[in-house]
């Protein structure tokens, strides 16, 4: 038996301390996501320029947000810069080998005219110089394999960027896009600082 000093506490007081417990949650993640909303949506010194025709439209401060998804850009080009530099030096290997190889075939080719048939010590030397270049390359697969698997994760990251840039931008409205850090000054070539262009996009589809 429950001694007579004891309280009883009905359930329903339970019932509306965990509301009121329920509630201020509910307010605080509410307050949270409003704050970060806010701040995402805040404007930056970024500015963004919109062009038609080389013509200044429109220009206003990038947000927050977008701010995030260009330096991500900023961050995945300087990677894909980093990619490029072995294949830089995998063209310089090869330079001298592939104008070795352009000289051979021309010399070969004015031979098997001139004597109905290829000179074997030149026919070896084209294989020996074709087996160099496979060798160059071949030790560059690595770093081939990692520039072109890095590709489709960066143009993720552009399209990402250029989404939320272009979310309040009526179709066909520009042909230029621009973004200005703090301070800077847009130079007079409309194609200057530009990171999209439809007539470049344009071209490079039909290529």
């Amino acid at each position: 038996m429950p001694s007579s000093k004891q309280r009883y506490i009905p359930t329903y007081h339970f019932h509306r301390f965990t509301l009121v417990i329920v509630l201020l949650s509910s307010c605080g993640l509410a307050l949270a996501a409003q704050q970060s909303s806010a701040k995402q949506s805040a404007p930056t010194d970024y500015k963004l320029q919109v062009l038609k025709d080389c013509k200044l439209l429109s220009e206003r401060a990038l947000t927050a947000a977008e701010l995030d998804a260009w330096q991500n850009l900023k961050k995945a080009e300087l990677k894909m810069d980093q990619l490029q530099i072995p294949l830089d030096q995998m063209s310089k290997a090869l330079e001298p080998h592939q104008d070795k190889m352009e000289q051979l075939s021309a010399e070969l080719e004015l031979q098997t005219k001139r004597d109905r048939m290829p000179d074997e010590t030149l026919l070896e030397q084209t294989r020996m110089t074709a087996e160099r270049i496979e060798d160059i390359t071949d030790s560059y697969q690595g770093d081939i394999d990692a520039i072109s698997s890095y590709g489709d994760e960066i143009s993720k990251v552009a399209k990402t960027f250029e989404q939320q840039i272009t979310a309040q931008l009526p179709q066909g409205s520009y042909d230029q896009l621009r973004v200005l850090k703090p301070g800077e000054q847009p130079d007079k070539n409309c194609q200057s600082g530009m990171f999209f262009s439809k007539s470049l996009h344009f071209n490079k589809n039909k290529s």
